[in-house]
C-alpha cells in the first residue's frame, strides 16, 4: 500500500500524519533530516506516493527543498484548496495533528502530481533578493509619503539618511542579481527574455525566479498560474463579464509595467493594443491581454531556445 504523508508545518514543529499514525519533529536542520531519513525508508519500502503540505509563508521551505534533493515526491497544496476540502468533510475543527491528517485525505483523494520544476540554486537566490528588494523599495516608499506631513527639521534630516540608506542597499542587491545573472546556466535563459522589446532585467529576473514553469507548460495554464486567465461568469441566460483572479502576485505587476512599456516600444503589441482600444475595449482590459501576449512569446522563446525576432511586414 502506497501512503500519502500529511505534513502540518508551524514555524519550530511539523507534525506528520505517518501512515496514520501522529508523529512530531521540529522544524530544524536535524529535525528535517531525521523525517527524511524515515521517509527514505518507507520510499524503498515502495510504500510511499506523494509527501504533502501547505504553503506558510517560507517555513515550509527547509522540508520541501530537502525533499526535493532526496527525491522525495512532494506537493505543496494551495492552502484554500486544502480548506474547503476540509469543508467538504464537514470538518469546522483545527489542530495542527488534524490539518496534517486532512492534507494526507487530501493527497489520497485529489491524487495531486509532484511538484517537480524546483528552482535552482541560482534562482532560489535571485527570488529572495527580490523579495528583499521589494521590502526595500516598500519602506522607501512609506518614508517619502512621510516627508509631505513633517515639518520638523530634524524629521526631515533623518528621514532623506534613512532613504539614502535604503538607496544604497537597493544597488548593492541589483548587484548581487547581476552578478548572478552572468552565471552560465542562466544568462542564455536572461538574454532570451531581454530579446523581447519591453522585458527588462529586473522582468526577466522576476520571470526565472518566480516563473520556473516557463517555457514547459502551456500558455493557458502560465496565464492561470500568473492570474491574468479570464474566468466565466454565466448562468442560465445571463453573460457575465470575463474577470482575474488569483495567481502570482509580483509576476503580476512587473508584467503589468512590461505591458505599459510595450505598448510604447514594441509596435506588434502597440498595434494588438490599438486594435483592442479601436473595438471598444477599456484601458486596463487591453493591457492584461497585452500582459498574456507577452506571456506567450516568452513561453515561446524559452521552449525553442530562439530569440525574439520582429514580425516582417
Amino acid at each position: 500500500m502506497e501512503h500519502y504523508i500529511g505534513i502540518d508545518v508551524s514555524k519550530r514543529w511539523l507534525d506528520i500524519d505517518f501512515c496514520g499514525e501522529a508523529k512530531k519533529y521540529e522544524n530544524e536542520v536535524d529535525g528535517v533530516q531525521d523525517l527524511i531519513n524515515e521517509l527514505l525508508i518507507l520510499q524503498k519500502a515502495g510504500q510511499l506516493k506523494l509527501v504533502l503540505c501547505e504553503a506558510t509563508g517560507g517555513y515550509e521551505q527547509k522540508i520541501v527543498r530537502a525533499c526535493h534533493v532526496a527525491q522525495v515526491p512532494v506537493h505543496v497544496a494551495h492552502a484554500n484548496k486544502v480548506k474547503y476540502f476540509a469543508k467538504s468533510k464537514g470538518i469546522l475543527a483545527k489542530t495542527d495533528k488534524l490539518d496534517a491528517t486532512v492534507l494526507s485525505d487530501y493527497g489520497r483523494l485529489m491524487n495531486p502530481l509532484p511538484d517537480c520544476l524546483a528552482l535552482t540554486e541560482n534562482t532560489e537566490k535571485m527570488r529572495e533578493l527580490l523579495k528583499r528588494r521589494e521590502q526595500l523599495l516598500e519602506d522607501k516608499k512609506r518614508e517619502n509619503n512621510r516627508l509631505d506631513k513633517i515639518t520638523n527639521n530634524d524629521m526631515i534630516d533623518s528621514i532623506n539618511d534613512h532613504v539614502e540608506w535604503l538607496n544604497k542597499k537597493i544597488k548593492e542587491i541589483d548587484k548581487k542579481l547581476s552578478m548572478i545573472g552572468k552565471e552560465e546556466e542562466i544568462k542564455k535563459q536572461i538574454d532570451l527574455l531581454l530579446s523581447i522589446p519591453s522585458i527588462g532585467k529586473i522582468a526577466a529576473y522576476y520571470l526565472l525566479a518566480y516563473l520556473p514553469e516557463l517555457g514547459k507548460i502551456s500558455f493557458n495554464s502560465l496565464s492561470a498560474l500568473i492570474g491574468v486567465a479570464p474566468y466565466n461568469k454565466d448562468s442560465g441566460n445571463t453573460q457575465g463579464k470575463r474577470f482575474i483572479q488569483g495567481g502570482r502576485s509580483h509576476l503580476r505587476r512587473i508584467l503589468y509595467m512590461s505591458a505599459m512599456t510595450a505598448i510604447r516600444c514594441n509596435a506588434d503589441l502597440q498595434k494588438f493594443y490599438l486594435r483592442l482600444r479601436s473595438t471598444g475595449k477599456a484601458a486596463k482590459v487591453a493591457l492584461i491581454a497585452v500582459i498574456r501576449k507577452l506571456i506567450g512569446l516568452a513561453n515561446s522563446i524559452m521552449r525553442r531556445q530562439e530569440a525574439w525576432q520582429e514580425n516582417c511586414p
